[in-house]
């Protein structure tokens, strides 16, 4: 499916909706159940939880230091994001027309599976469970530091378009507008700091306690292979694990480039392979690297044509601990799996990889196809809640970090010009918060329509 295709798809879902939501609001379903339209998206609002909310509020100091922790470490993520953007504008620049092609588009920037290239339709269930998580920590700590500050809370709720898109969190915003700047600047960093503390423990749990369950079977791994080749005359593809060439065991692509030296071109050898748990028998007439390369020093070397995953072992041992694997590249491969799989069609955690793994320990009781839905279930709510609170401590209004940079902006303005009006004070902070908003606005999309300049 095309990204026209897709998009198409996407939108006649969306007018169909939204026909019906007029359809039922014509005819007073949704003030029956109080039910308000928000442009083509429904609020639920409800006064249910917010005792529950309270309650979980009333240790008022612990809260307190939480969303004192919660401003710094906004306000420090806020920066490096920036930061990553800014150095990304730059080295876009530096790309070749071929790298410039094979970046995402604006798809890319929506999280609906099956149109953004990389979230796969068949993930479409795992990312609505970490979505509405991620949204329900959210706006739930939004809450609790709400009536931690002794403030109101008018209603809880559900934002649906379509399916539920986020959870909100009503305060009463004249009465927070007029309290102090830093019990202000609590409630909102308190979103932000949710979803980074839900996806630290999610990711303990995903990369100590099931992917340290997980081991590699040995064999050399096939990324892909090329065209017109042997391999490709044969069948090899994507995630097939060669573990015997030429009367020779296999345990990895290196022994493979030890048992292919021993053979040469036009020679018919023995191998066999796993595939999905399992094996197979084959033979296979090699052919010359020369017909490749051109190279006349290569014309009595064999060559079967694939491409071998070299970062299985080591991709495995960042997933398993990204912390100390070589970090942070450690923990950005990890989070990079889906762009990955996007790239060059390999992600460890998911079908046809996850077959060339054993899983150990304990957890080797349960089902496989259970443990690799948990595997992938916690993946998701621990990316989704990285992404969720690394894009809302960016600072743009109406995102949680516009008002932190705001507030601190504003607080810094009155301690260094201590006789400046409230007035003026407002239009400074005002006027510098369009503009950055503005610029970081530019920075997020302009790599997803980079490719089209």
């Amino acid at each position: 499916m095309t990204i026209i295709d897709g998009l198409l798809i996407f939108f006649s879902i969306i007018l169909a909706y939204y026909i019906l939501v007029k359809i039922l609001n014509k005819k007073g379903v949704f003030e029956k159940y109080n039910i308000t339209l928000w442009g083509p998206a429904l609020l639920v609002r409800t006064k249910k939880g917010r005792g529950f909310l309270k309650k979980i509020a009333s240790k008022k100091r612990f809260w307190k230091a939480y969303g004192s922790f919660g401003i710094a470490f906004s306000l420090i993520a806020m920066i490096f994001l920036v930061s990553v953007f800014v150095l990304q504008f730059g080295l876009l620049f530096g790309l070749s027309p071929e790298q410039k092609a094979g970046l995402p588009g604006p798809e890319a920037a929506l999280i609906l599976p099956g149109i953004n290239p990389i979230l796969p339709l068949e993930y479409v269930g795992y990312v609505i469970l970490a979505l509405a998580i991620a949204i329900i920590v959210h706006e739930f700590s939004h809450g609790i530091l709400t009536f931690a500050g002794n403030l109101k809370v008018k209603s809880l709720g559900i934002l649906y378009l379509i399916i539920p898109v986020g959870a909100f969190c009503e305060p009463d915003e004249e009465e927070l507008k007029k309290t102090e700047t830093g019990k202000r600047m609590r409630v909102f960093a308190a979103g932000p700091l949710a979803n980074f503390t839900t996806a630290f423990i999610v990711l303990l749990l995903f990369s100590f306690v099931f992917m340290s369950a997980v081991q590699p079977i040995d064999g050399a791994e096939v990324l892909y292979s090329y065209e017109d080749t042997p391999a490709e005359e044969i069948g090899l593809s994507s995630g097939m694990l060669i573990i015997s060439f030429n009367d020779t065991i296999i345990t990895n692509a290196t022994d493979f480039s030890y048992a292919i030296d021993d053979t040469l071109p036009d020679q018919t050898v023995n191998f066999t392979y796993l595939f999905k748990g399992k094996t197979y028998n084959k033979q296979v007439n090699l052919t010359s690297i020369y017909m490749f390369t051109n190279n006349e020093s290569h014309k009595n070397l064999s060559f079967l044509g694939v491409r071998f995953n070299n970062i299985r072992g080591d991709y495995l041992s960042s997933l398993k601990n990204p912390f100390t694997h070589e970090f942070p590249s450690g923990f950005l491969n990890l989070y990079a799996m889906p762009i990955m799989g996007y790239i060059i069609g390999y992600n460890p955690i998911a079908s046809p990889f996850i077959e060339n793994y054993e899983i150990t320990g304990p957890l080797g009781a349960l089902p496989t196809g259970l443990f690799w839905a948990i595997v992938t279930a916690l993946y998701w709510i621990f990316w989704l809640n990285l992404a969720v609170g690394l894009f809302n401590v960016l600072p743009m209004v109406p995102l949680d970090g516009g008002y932190i940079f705001n507030d601190a902006l504003g607080s810094f303005i009155k301690k260094i010009f201590k006789d400046i009006s409230d007035q003026k004070r407002e239009k400074i902070v005002k006027n510098i918060s369009l503009v950055l908003s503005l610029i970081v606005l530019f920075l997020v999309l302009f790599p997803f329509f980079f490719k089209y300049i």
